[in-house]
């Protein structure tokens, strides 16, 4: 399991990520208008929209863990690709376990 991203709510998406590009130079990976990703520090920070996705902080997970932690979830496909689920800690926290697509080759 690794550190993927943290994920926090935008009431809009354009405007926020121009405030982390003007006030923290951050580095544009993606944007659309419903979700946008940077890069600020060395750490990827997804904006979503609080209809569409959660505030989370999200772990990169592979098989082994699913199989030991997570086989009780349902990972749900995304465009690019991954899947995943979400679960909540003790706190109500919520948290993305995020799996990409084996390579082939």
């Amino acid at each position: 399991m690794i550190f993927d991203h943290i994920a926090l709510s935008s009431k809009n998406i354009d405007e926020t990520i121009n405030w982390y590009i003007e006030n923290l130079n951050a580095s544009v990976l993606y944007q659309d208008e419903t979700w946008g990703l940077v890069s600020v520090g060395g750490i990827k920070i997804a904006f979503v929209i609080k209809s569409q996705h959660p505030s989370h902080v999200c772990f990169e997970v592979d098989d082994s863990y699913i199989d030991q932690y997570l086989s009780n979830k349902i990972f749900k496909e995304h465009r690019d690709e991954s899947s995943s689920c979400y679960v909540k800690d003790i706190d109500g926290n919520h948290i993305e376990f995020l799996k990409w697509p084996k390579k082939n080759g």
